[in-house]
C-alpha cells in the first residue's frame, strides 16, 4: 500500500509557523545583542546559525559590512529608517551592539557599518528627525553604554557628536581603561560647564585616574551631582564609598568643599571618624575643616571607635556613660556592622557584637544584613564570624529576597572594591560548610548577574548529589 500523494497547502501552516518562529527569534536576537550582558545572543546564534542571514537588522548588529552595504544600495533610506518599535535608527544598533565584546573578530565590522551608515547620512549627533531615540539614547551614548566600543566612539566623535554629563558619567562604568572617557574629554567643549553627574561615577567605584582625569579636564567638584543627578557634596560622597587618601586629595586639592555635608546633614569629617577613617578625617581637616573633627556626639565618638576595633577607648567611653550603646538605634548599630563586615574589619566586628549589637540588623540600600554585606564583598573572615555568633543563614534581603550565599555569587562575579582583600571561594565555602541551601542557584548562563567561574565551579560541585 503507497502513501497518499501529497496536496499542495497542507504543509503550508507548518511553514507559515516556522517563518513566524524564526522572524521571532531574530527580533529576541537583536535585542539580547544590545540588552543582554550574558551572552544569550552568542548562544542563540550558535543554534540557529541561520539567524546571521535573516535580516538588514540581523546585518547591523553582527556587523555585516557587505550585507548592509548591498542592502543600503538598493534602498538608500534604510540607512536613516526610524523603528517604529524601538524608536532606534541603525546607527543607534549598531552602537550598542555588544558583538565586538561577544565576538571581537566582528568589531571591525561594526565600525565599518558605523562609517556605512554615516557616509549614507546618519546623524552622529541624533537629533534630526526623532533619531534621538526614546530615553535620549544618542548613537554616542549607545556606543559608551552598551559593549563600550571605543572606535565606534571615537568616529562618532569625528563625525560631530558632542558629548554630554551623562555620557561621561556612563563612560565612568565603561571598563575599557578609560579609553572612551579621554577620548569624549578630547572633544567636549566645556567640562567645567558641563560636568556635573560625571564625578559620580568614578567616585562610587574609587576610581582614583577616572577622577584625575574629569578633574584634570575641568570638572568642578563644587558643582557636583550624585547617581540620581541631585546636587551633593563629592567630600561626603567620596568618604561614604570608602575612597582612597588619595582620591580624596584631588577632590580637595581641586576645590571639593571639605565641609559640605551630606543630604541627612552629616559632615565629611564626622563621617570618616565614625567608619574608623581617621586618615581622611585629617586630610579633610588640613584643607580647613575647621572645627568637624571635634566635638563628635558621643554616639558618634563611641562607634567611630568600635571601627577602629580600640577596645580600650570604647570601654574608657563605657566606664563614663554606661548607656551609651543604649542611644544607639537599630538602624545606627546595623549601619556599623554593615560597615564592618562589607570592609573585611573582623576585629571591628567581633567588638560590636561582644557589646550586644544585634547579629540579624538590616540595613543598608537592599535591608541585607551583616552576613549579606560580608558575603557580597568576599569578607570571608566576617562570614564565619558572624556565623560563629548565631547569624541566620539563610536570611532574605528586603529587596531580592536573596539569601547570603546568592549575595557571595554575584559579589564574585560584580567584584566591589569595598573589601582590599576579598577571598570569594573561601567565603562560598564557609556558607557552604555552614548549611546554605543551594536550591535557589540556578547557574543559568542566561542570568543577567554571573558568579566568577571559580565560585560557579564550587557552587556546581556543590549541587551534585
Amino acid at each position: 500500500m503507497t502513501d497518499p500523494p501529497a496536496r499542495p497547502g497542507l504543509d503550508r501552516p507548518r511553514r507559515e509557523a516556522r517563518t513566524a518562529e524564526l522572524a521571532r527569534q531574530a527580533e529576541a536576537f537583536c535585542e539580547a545583542s544590545i540588552r543582554d550582558w550574558t551572552g544569550r545572543a552568542a548562544r542563540m546564534l550558535a543554534a540557529h546559525p541561520e539567524l546571521a542571514g535573516y535580516s538588514f537588522a540581523t546585518a547591523l548588529v553582527l556587523g555585516d559590512a557587505d550585507r548592509v552595504r548591498a542592502e543600503t544600495a538598493r534602498d538608500p533610506g534604510l540607512a536613516t529608517r526610524v523603528d517604529a518599535r524601538t524608536g532606534w535608527t541603525p546607527l543607534h544598533a549598531v552602537c550598542a551592539s555588544q558583538w565586538n565584546r561577544l565576538d571581537p573578530a566582528r568589531a571591525d565590522g561594526l565600525l565599518a557599518v558605523a562609517r556605512l551608515l554615516l557616509d549614507a547620512g546618519a546623524d552622529p549627533v541624533g537629533r534630526a528627525g526623532g533619531q534621538r531615540g526614546r530615553g535620549g539614547w544618542t548613537p554616542l551614548r549607545c556606543a559608551v553604554a552598551g559593549a563600550t566600543n571605543p572606535p565606534i566612539v571615537a568616529l562618532l566623535l569625528e563625525r560631530g557628536a558632542v558629548p554630554d554629563d551623562h555620557d561621561l558619567y556612563l563612560a565612568g562604568f565603561g571598563g575599557d581603561d578609560h579609553e572612551s572617557l579621554r577620548l569624549m574629554l578630547r572633544h567636549a567643549t566645556d567640562v567645567a560647564g558641563t560636568a556635573e553627574m560625571a564625578l559620580a561615577a568614578p567616585i562610587s567605584l574609587g576610581d582614583t585616574e577616572g577622577v584625575r582625569l574629569l578633574l584634570e579636564a575641568g570638572a568642578d567638584p563644587r558643582r557636583y551631582a550624585d547617581d540620581d543627578g541631585a546636587p551633593a557634596s563629592a567630600a561626603y560622597e567620596a568618604v561614604q564609598s570608602d575612597c582612597s587618601a588619595e582620591l580624596l586629595d584631588l577632590l580637595l586639592s581641586h576645590g571639593a568643599e571639605p565641609g559640605r555635608p551630606g543630604r541627612g546633614g552629616q559632615s565629611p569629617c564626622t563621617l570618616a571618624r565614625v567608619q574608623g577613617r581617621d586618615d581622611l578625617a585629617e586630610l579633610l581637616h588640613r584643607y580647613g575643616a575647621a572645627g568637624e573633627i571635634y566635638p563628635l556626639a558621643d554616639t558618634d565618638l563611641f562607634l567611630a571607635a568600635c571601627q577602629r576595633a580600640d577596645r580600650d577607648a570604647v570601654q574608657e567611653q563605657l566606664t563614663r556613660d554606661p548607656g551609651l550603646p543604649g542611644r544607639l538605634s537599630e538602624a545606627q548599630q546595623a549601619a556599623a556592622l554593615i560597615r564592618a563586615a562589607e570592609t573585611g574589619r573582623t576585629p571591628a566586628l567581633a567588638l560590636m557584637l561582644d557589646l550586644g549589637f544585634p547579629v540579624g540588623a538590616r540595613g543598608g540600600d537592599h535591608g541585607g544584613t551583616a552576613l549579606h554585606a560580608a558575603a557580597y564583598c568576599g569578607s570571608a573572615g566576617a562570614v564565619r564570624l558572624l556565623l560563629d555568633r548565631g547569624a541566620n543563614l539563610e536570611a532574605r534581603d528586603a529587596i531580592w529576597n536573596s539569601p547570603p550565599l546568592d549575595w557571595a555569587a554575584v559579589g564574585s562575579g560584580e567584584r566591589p572594591a569595598t573589601n582590599p582583600r576579598p577571598d570569594w571561594i573561601a567565603t562560598v565555602a564557609a556558607l557552604l560548610e555552614a548549611g546554605a541551601s543551594t536550591e535557589g542557584i540556578t547557574l543559568s548562563p542566561d542570568e543577567p548577574k554571573q558568579p566568577s567561574p571559580d565560585v560557579a565551579a564550587l557552587l556546581r560541585q556543590a549541587r551534585r548529589p
